[in-house]
Protein backbone atom coordinates (compact mmCIF):
# COMPACT_ATOMS: atom_id res chain seq x y z
CA UNK A 1 0.00 0.00 0.00
CA UNK A 2 1.11 3.26 -0.43
CA UNK A 3 1.58 5.60 2.89
CA UNK A 4 -1.30 7.21 4.60
CA UNK A 5 0.24 10.44 4.21
CA UNK A 6 0.59 9.79 -0.01
CA UNK A 7 -2.86 9.02 0.35
CA UNK A 8 -3.82 12.34 2.13
CA UNK A 9 -1.59 14.77 -0.25
CA UNK A 10 -3.24 13.02 -3.29
CA UNK A 11 -6.68 13.67 -2.18
CA UNK A 12 -5.88 17.24 -1.23
CA UNK A 13 -4.22 17.72 -4.77
CA UNK A 14 -7.15 16.40 -6.15
CA UNK A 15 -9.36 18.71 -4.45
CA UNK A 16 -7.96 21.86 -6.31
CA UNK A 17 -9.88 20.72 -9.35
CA UNK A 18 -13.15 21.01 -7.35
CA UNK A 19 -12.43 24.13 -5.16
CA UNK A 20 -9.53 27.06 -4.74
CA UNK A 21 -7.34 26.36 -1.62
CA UNK A 22 -8.48 28.00 1.16
CA UNK A 23 -11.33 27.97 3.77
CA UNK A 24 -13.60 26.23 4.44
CA UNK A 25 -11.10 23.72 6.63
CA UNK A 26 -13.86 20.85 6.41
CA UNK A 27 -13.31 20.33 2.65
CA UNK A 28 -9.83 19.55 2.94
CA UNK A 29 -10.38 17.31 6.00
CA UNK A 30 -12.67 15.42 4.44
CA UNK A 31 -11.09 14.53 1.61
CA UNK A 32 -8.31 13.47 3.07
CA UNK A 33 -10.04 11.45 5.63
CA UNK A 34 -11.80 10.00 2.98
CA UNK A 35 -8.64 9.20 1.02
CA UNK A 36 -7.37 7.45 4.54
CA UNK A 37 -10.39 5.59 5.61
CA UNK A 38 -10.05 2.52 3.12
CA UNK A 39 -6.86 1.28 5.41
CA UNK A 40 -9.12 1.56 8.67
CA UNK A 41 -9.46 -2.48 6.79
CA UNK A 42 -6.22 -3.47 8.51
CA UNK A 43 -8.08 -3.57 11.85
CA UNK A 44 -9.72 -6.40 10.99
CA UNK A 45 -5.91 -8.40 11.02
CA UNK A 46 -6.49 -8.16 14.63
CA UNK A 47 -9.36 -10.21 14.35
CA UNK A 48 -8.29 -12.89 12.30
CA UNK A 49 -9.66 -11.72 9.16
CA UNK A 50 -7.31 -13.25 6.35
CA UNK A 51 -5.72 -10.76 3.48
CA UNK A 52 -7.57 -12.19 0.92
CA UNK A 53 -11.17 -11.99 2.35
CA UNK A 54 -13.73 -9.35 0.70
CA UNK A 55 -13.25 -7.91 4.31
CA UNK A 56 -9.58 -7.72 4.64
CA UNK A 57 -6.97 -5.23 3.56
CA UNK A 58 -7.64 -4.22 0.10
CA UNK A 59 -10.82 -5.40 0.18
CA UNK A 60 -14.53 -3.86 0.17
CA UNK A 61 -13.44 -0.55 1.63
CA UNK A 62 -10.96 -0.08 -1.11
CA UNK A 63 -13.99 -0.64 -3.81
CA UNK A 64 -15.49 2.02 -5.85
CA UNK A 65 -18.85 1.02 -3.87
CA UNK A 66 -17.11 1.82 -1.01
CA UNK A 67 -15.75 5.00 -2.04
CA UNK A 68 -19.77 5.66 -3.40
CA UNK A 69 -21.16 5.20 0.37
CA UNK A 70 -18.40 6.77 2.09
CA UNK A 71 -18.16 9.96 -0.20
CA UNK A 72 -22.46 10.06 0.13
CA UNK A 73 -22.06 9.55 4.60
CA UNK A 74 -19.68 12.08 4.54
CA UNK A 75 -21.82 14.58 2.40
CA UNK A 76 -24.12 13.90 4.19
CA UNK A 77 -23.10 14.30 7.72
CA UNK A 78 -20.81 16.65 7.12
CA UNK A 79 -21.92 19.61 4.46
CA UNK A 80 -25.29 20.59 5.22
CA UNK A 81 -26.82 23.68 5.20
CA UNK A 82 -28.17 26.00 1.87
CA UNK A 83 -23.98 27.49 1.76
CA UNK A 84 -23.29 23.39 0.03
CA UNK A 85 -26.49 23.16 -1.90
CA UNK A 86 -25.64 24.76 -5.07
CA UNK A 87 -22.01 22.42 -4.98
CA UNK A 88 -23.37 18.80 -3.29
CA UNK A 89 -22.77 17.02 -7.06
CA UNK A 90 -19.12 18.58 -6.93
CA UNK A 91 -18.62 17.63 -3.52
CA UNK A 92 -20.03 14.15 -3.77
CA UNK A 93 -17.58 13.69 -7.04
CA UNK A 94 -14.64 14.95 -5.08
CA UNK A 95 -15.18 13.13 -1.59
CA UNK A 96 -15.26 9.84 -4.48
CA UNK A 97 -12.74 10.63 -6.37
CA UNK A 98 -10.14 11.23 -3.38
CA UNK A 99 -11.78 7.91 -1.70
CA UNK A 100 -11.35 5.93 -4.74
CA UNK A 101 -7.70 7.69 -5.28
CA UNK A 102 -6.94 5.26 -2.29
CA UNK A 103 -7.36 2.26 -3.90
CA UNK A 104 -5.30 3.36 -7.39
CA UNK A 105 -2.45 3.90 -5.80
CA UNK A 106 -2.41 1.13 -3.66
CA UNK A 107 -2.99 -1.03 -7.60
CA UNK A 108 0.27 0.72 -8.54
CA UNK A 109 2.43 -0.64 -5.37
CA UNK A 110 5.08 -3.35 -6.49
CA UNK A 111 3.37 -5.82 -3.51
CA UNK A 112 0.62 -6.61 -1.08
CA UNK A 113 -2.34 -8.67 -2.95
CA UNK A 114 -4.31 -6.93 -5.74
CA UNK A 115 -6.93 -4.17 -4.79
CA UNK A 116 -10.94 -5.40 -4.99
CA UNK A 117 -11.77 -2.15 -7.14
CA UNK A 118 -15.75 -4.07 -7.78
CA UNK A 119 -16.22 -5.52 -3.93
CA UNK A 120 -18.62 -6.71 -3.07
CA UNK A 121 -19.52 -7.86 -6.71
CA UNK A 122 -16.54 -9.55 -7.76
CA UNK A 123 -14.08 -11.36 -5.74
CA UNK A 124 -11.38 -10.33 -8.08
CA UNK A 125 -8.27 -8.36 -6.85
CA UNK A 126 -6.32 -6.27 -9.47
CA UNK A 127 -3.42 -4.09 -9.76
CA UNK A 128 -3.00 -1.44 -12.50
CA UNK A 129 -0.30 -2.59 -15.56
CA UNK A 130 2.10 0.01 -14.38
CA UNK A 131 3.65 -0.84 -10.74
CA UNK A 132 6.02 1.94 -9.28
CA UNK A 133 5.29 2.63 -6.33
CA UNK A 134 7.31 0.44 -3.77
CA UNK A 135 4.63 -0.90 -1.30
CA UNK A 136 4.91 0.58 2.45
CA UNK A 137 5.57 -1.44 5.69
CA UNK A 138 2.79 -1.67 7.99
CA UNK A 139 2.24 -0.34 11.73
CA UNK A 140 5.52 -0.08 13.69
CA UNK A 141 7.78 -1.10 10.77
CA UNK A 142 7.32 2.45 8.82
CA UNK A 143 9.44 3.85 10.76
CA UNK A 144 12.54 1.87 9.86
CA UNK A 145 15.22 2.37 6.81
CA UNK A 146 12.51 0.76 4.34
CA UNK A 147 9.96 2.83 5.40
CA UNK A 148 12.28 5.87 4.64
CA UNK A 149 13.14 4.57 1.26
CA UNK A 150 9.45 3.75 0.36
CA UNK A 151 8.36 7.57 0.78
CA UNK A 152 11.25 8.70 -0.80
CA UNK A 153 10.23 6.77 -3.64
CA UNK A 154 6.29 8.40 -2.87
CA UNK A 155 7.68 11.83 -3.14
CA UNK A 156 8.76 11.47 -6.16
CA UNK A 157 6.26 9.12 -7.54
CA UNK A 158 3.39 10.43 -6.15
CA UNK A 159 3.88 13.97 -4.09
CA UNK A 160 5.45 15.39 -7.12
CA UNK A 161 2.92 14.87 -9.49
CA UNK A 162 0.33 16.19 -6.94
CA UNK A 163 2.16 19.62 -6.78
CA UNK A 164 2.40 19.74 -10.57
CA UNK A 165 -1.15 19.03 -10.91
CA UNK A 166 -2.34 21.24 -7.78
CA UNK A 167 -0.37 24.06 -9.81
CA UNK A 168 -1.84 23.51 -12.77
CA UNK A 169 -5.44 23.66 -11.40
CA UNK A 170 -4.95 27.04 -9.53
CA UNK A 171 -2.86 27.89 -12.80
CA UNK A 172 -6.12 27.36 -14.95
CA UNK A 173 -8.15 28.80 -12.16
CA UNK A 174 -6.44 32.33 -12.80
CA UNK A 175 -6.57 32.05 -16.42
CA UNK A 176 -10.34 31.40 -16.44
CA UNK A 177 -10.81 34.71 -14.20
CA UNK A 178 -8.47 37.04 -16.53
Amino acid sequence: MATVFTHAAAALALGTAFRRPGPPLRFWLAGAACAMAPDLDVIGLSFGVPWGHVLGHRGLTHSLAFASVLATVVMVAAFRGPAWEAQRGRLWLFLFVATASHGVLDAMTDGGSGVAFWAPFDDGRYFLPWRPIPVSPIGRRFFTTRGAVVFEGELLLVWLPAAIFAGLCGWARRSRGR
